[in-house]
């Protein structure tokens, strides 16, 4: 029978496979496939030819082609294999796995050790004595262990999304063995070491190739810096690794383990450099998960369903009802294109971008007027049942916001948030509308979460103070000051920005200020004035952190980014992933 083993995202168990087949059989006896496309029929060949051989053959990564997963299945059917043969799977859980392989198969599970301290065991446990002691360089000793620390760090960081990492990326054993090979390379040759050099080819091609937001590698370039420094790897009585553990001064692999075993079991935030209170963070992401995963569970199956008034009625109503609450009063639903202002060709970038984010907002009100207007009337009988009205019905049924509104704005996820976000911020949209027209929107604090492209307000600012100040656009520069914005003076557009919250840190209203372990996890901040202008004109940055702004908590929009005083190396404070929150709508 084949043996499936599941993975987690990140796990790489073929070095472990790989190692095992060369005791057992021989390297020469070992086959190895990376599943992706274009390499099925390669890997039906090697099926047939280990299957005679009695060789071992592992497939690797079938979740990438789980549409051919039933081919290989027939294939294993027919075959007549040799007493030796042992075919490996590899995949991360898939819904659509076929159910005959998978019942046919002999399951294990593998899973990357959870905390610091396991996830350092397990691979001094990979590495023998000969390879640590290998040159007899106590440099090079430090220097991998270093590397199981980083590893280890960026790995365990993940269990704090979004505050952690903005995402969950798959630094695998891969990595290591490439970083542990860079290491031996290096040490090895003649010479001092290049610290710099595993600088680069750390970020720019072994771990840093997987991350793909600028703020997330600027947290991996932190951690890069602190833990391959000359200061901490060399010699006895230097700095502490991560400010907490004291290196030997030794090549024995016994050392090594020792100093891993003296390690707590649980890890605390101080390894990672992140805030005291990142685990209401954590708790707050995990009760997010679960209740996401709870809607999923409790929602029905409806794609072949048919029409039940009954069901429609009851469970349609709250939507419909909440609709018409919303709209009381107003008449946005009503207005014709004529009545809709159009920017003009000579109207300044600030009204011409408000002018046309407010038509758009009215125009997707009126989409969902007319969609929720059209199940009513359905769900009463006086309309018939359509392809278009059952589609958005099912998706409100099964609590998920209609694909055609979702095309138009991806808003929050449960539909009666997104329904009371698109009619707050459409009626926003007017008093904002209103004070540009009268010339007061840059003196009053402006909440951008009333927008619904904060982010292009801000470049239509940028155009606006580009004319004013006859410079090209590309010549200006975004600049921030705590405090009224009579702190720009110089510039021609000053706007305050209100509402904003902070994540990572607290706000003293001069610098930043560490978090307390019962510090909220999210804090008002105060008013921030931000402006663009001439290049070189934007004050003296040291000691400040660039902080990047992001349209909600979960970190996957960023708005811009903000410049906020803070005491000592900014790079501490990026390893605490200190960022800025739009309110909340």
């Amino acid at each position: 029978e084949p043996i499936l083993v599941l993975i987690s995202p990140g796990s790489d168990v073929s070095q472990e496979l790989q190692e095992l087949a060369h005791q057992v059989v021989g390297p020469t006896n070992y086959v190895q496939v990376a599943m992706g496309q274009g390499q099925s029929q390669y890997a039906l060949q090697q099926l047939r030819e280990c299957a005679v051989k009695g060789m071992w053959l592992c497939l690797k990564n079938l979740h990438l082609v789980i549409a051919w997963a039933p081919v290989l299945e027939k294939e294993i059917n027919a075959l007549k294999p040799h007493q030796n043969f042992r075919l490996w799977l590899t995949a991360e859980p898939h819904l659509k796995f076929p159910l005959v392989l998978l019942e046919s198969s002999l399951k294990v599970t593998y899973e990357s050790p959870p905390g610091v301290k396991k996830n350092l065991l397990r691979t001094y446990e990979a590495w023998t004595p000969q390879f640590i002691e290998k040159g007899h360089q106590p440099v090079r000793s430090q220097a991998l262990f270093a590397l199981a620390w980083f590893h280890a760090i960026i790995q365990e960081r993940r269990n704090f999304i979004p505050q952690g990492w903005t995402k969950f990326y798959e630094f695998s054993n891969a990595d290591l063995r490439s970083g542990a090979d860079i290491i031996d390379r290096l040490c090895t040759s003649t010479g001092s070491i290049q610290w710099d050099f595993i600088h680069g080819l750390f970020e720019n091609a072994v771990f840093g190739g997987r991350v793909d937001n600028n703020y997330d590698l600027e947290v991996l370039r932190a951690y890069l810096h602190q833990y391959f420094d000359r200061d901490v790897l060399g010699g006895k009585g230097r700095k502490k690794l991560a400010g907490i553990l004291e290196l030997p001064l030794s090549v024995n692999h016994k050392d090594f383990v020792k100093a891993i075993t003296a390690l707590p079991e649980t890890d605390t935030p101080a390894m990672f450099n992140l805030p005291q209170n990142v685990d209401r963070s954590q708790q707050r992401s995990v009760a997010k998960s679960v209740l996401s995963q709870l809607v999923l569970v409790s929602r029905p199956n409806l794609e072949d369903e048919q029409f039940d008034k009954a069901r429609w009625t009851k469970d349609l109503s709250p939507f419909l009802h909440l609709w018409k609450r919303l709209n009381q009063g107003s008449e946005l639903v009503k207005l014709s294109s004529d009545q809709i202002p159009n920017p003009g060709e000579n109207d300044p970038p600030l009204l011409a971008f408000l002018l046309l984010e407010r038509q758009v907002a009215i125009k997707l009100l009126q989409l969902v007027h007319t969609d929720l207007s059209r199940i009513s009337k359905v769900i009463r009988g006086t309309l018939l049942l359509t392809t278009d009205v059952k589609d958005n019905a099912t998706a409100l049924l099964k609590h998920e916001v209609p694909g055609s509104w979702c095309r138009k704005w991806e808003g929050p996820v449960a539909p009666i948030h997104w329904l009371r976000s698109l009619v707050s911020k459409t009626l926003a949209l007017g008093g904002w509308v209103e004070r540009c027209q009268a010339g007061t929107l840059l003196t009053s604090p402006a909440d951008l979460s009333e927008l619904f492209n904060p982010a292009v307000f801000l470049n239509a600012l940028r155009q606006e103070s580009a004319r004013r100040l006859n410079l090209p656009i590309n010549s200006l520069e975004f600049v921030s000051h705590w405090g009224p914005s009579s702190g720009l003076s110089k510039a021609k557009c000053p706007v305050t920005i209100e509402g904003l919250t902070i994540e990572g840190a607290l706000f003293d209203g001069h610098k930043l200020v560490e978090c307390a372990r019962d510090s909220p996890s999210n804090s008002p901040i105060s008013n921030c004035s931000v402006a663009w202008v001439p290049a070189g004109q934007g004050g003296n940055k040291d000691n400040q952190l660039e902080t990047p702004v992001y349209y909600n908590s979960l970190r996957e929009q960023q708005v811009t980014s903000i410049r906020i005083p803070c005491p000592g190396s900014p790079a501490l404070w990026k390893l605490k992933s200190v960022a800025l929150i739009l309110k909340n709508q």
